[in-house]
């Protein structure tokens, strides 16, 4: 496969089945992600008006109209998490009846207005948020689990994109993504501190060095060229996380570093004719809205900018791969 010269954009679109093991639904965090489902449009506006493809990862239980759909989308065998905290089954009886009632964990709604709006593709985040590297869960859970996502997903064509749940990837169950349709999916960077780990197996330092990595170039290399083939799959593997405006960290230049950091990475893969993956979660940008918004179009202008000087082209991961094999 030979395909060069991409901006290619994924979101890891979740909600609270994200982060359920360590944020509770408080006022707080209601109004959280009352702000990422408002922020959800808007970033359609601006991937519209700057000709953006994207590749939105979502989990499958955001897909259910109801509860009684979501029970029946429920696989039979699920992971039985060593951290029980990691079960997002255990929410169950606490989640609502529908969308209106629920908007945490349905979304219904907002899935098909990406689904309607040009250039984007709904990709797969697996059913539950699920672990592949955490202990406890096995490859008969992971492959239900699988089977639930495209069920959930009918409405709208089967997945062809998988995003790995935390970056948890592992190349054993390649197989089982085979079988239900999957052609790529989104691999990590080429470094010793973005490789594949389970929560308990992640140090607090390799924490640190992906954290400063944002402002500082520790990393070698984040372009790419055509994705490698890895037992049938196209590995489409991200380049840089967009890491969310914090002010007790980005309160004194942090943000500006992080955008230059940003922008410099796409100007040089766009000048060598290279891929460059940029991936967050849409309710990264509820941290702060307006510096979140504002620095996403500083970042969508730079790319108009290169689209015009080099050509550089947007990318969904899966109109990318299709573009590599024509």
């Amino acid at each position: 496969m030979n395909n060069a010269g991409a901006f290619i954009i994924s979101l890891d679109f979740e909600l609270h089945w994200g982060v359920f093991d360590h944020t509770t639904l408080d006022g707080k965090s209601r109004a959280y992600f009352r702000t990422t489902r408002g922020l959800i449009p808007p970033t359609l506006q601006l991937f519209t008006d700057y000709g953006i493809a994207a590749t939105w990862a979502t989990v499958g239980m955001l897909f259910a109209n109801s509860k009684e759909e979501l029970h029946q989308l429920l696989p039979k065998h699920r992971p039985q998490y060593r951290n029980p905290q990691l079960d997002p089954y255990r929410l169950l009886k606490e989640v609502g009846e529908n969308e209106d009632e629920d908007p945490y964990h349905y979304a219904p709604s907002l899935i098909e207005q990406v689904a309607a709006t040009p250039g984007q593709k709904i990709g797969s985040h697996t059913f539950s948020h699920y672990y592949c590297l955490e202990a406890g869960q096995d490859s008969e859970a992971f492959t239900e689990d699988l089977e639930s996502a495209q069920l959930a997903a009918t409405p709208y064509g089967h997945a062809t994109s998988l995003v790995f749940p935390r970056n948890q990837y592992r190349t054993d169950y390649f197989p089982a993504l085979r079988r239900h349709g999957f052609q790529a999916f989104r691999g990590n960077p080429d470094t010793w501190f973005w490789q594949s780990r389970s929560g308990e197996d992640t140090t607090l330092f390799q924490r640190a060095v992906r954290l400063t990595d944002n402002y500082l170039p520790l990393a070698k290399s984040c372009f790419f060229e055509g994705g490698a083939e890895n037992d049938g799959l196209v590995n489409v593997p991200s380049s840089r996380f967009f890491r969310p405006y914090l002010a007790h960290i980005d309160g004194l230049g942090g943000q500006r570093l992080k955008i230059n950091r940003i922008k410099g990475e796409m100007e040089r893969a766009a000048r060598l004719g290279k891929a460059y993956h940029l991936w967050w979660h849409p309710h990264n940008l509820a941290t702060d809205p307006t510096r979140n918004m504002n620095a996403l179009e500083e970042i969508l202008k730079k790319f108009e900018q290169l689209n015009k000087n080099y050509g550089w082209q947007s990318h969904s991961m899966e109109s990318w791969i299709e573009a590599g094999r024509k």
